[in-house]
């Protein structure tokens, strides 16, 4: 179960470090900080594929259109797929 689904614990000696609001915090800067990257990434690999020749687009096996409709998906549209950050 998620650590933030959990009920509080009152005992602070028995807490585990997930049960701790500074590592609660640490990992929610984490989690941000890692979707923030993969934005960043996301928009340059969209934009190096949008500059593509037909020559490289069609070794890839895609259309100019493909490379277009890919090209112009905003940067934080990666699939809703949140899981991969942590692979």
């Amino acid at each position: 179960m998620s650590s933030y689904l959990r009920p509080v614990i009152l005992d602070r000696a028995t807490a585990g470090p997930a049960d701790r609001p500074a590592e609660r915090l640490r990992a929610a800067l984490s989690w941000g900080i890692l979707t923030l990257l993969r934005w960043q990434e996301l928009a340059r690999q969209r934009r190096a594929l949008g500059a593509m020749s037909d020559h490289m687009l069609k070794d890839l096996g895609l259309t100019r259109a493909d490379a277009l409709r890919e090209a112009g998906r905003p940067f934080w549209d990666d699939g809703g797929e949140p899981w991969r950050l942590w692979r």
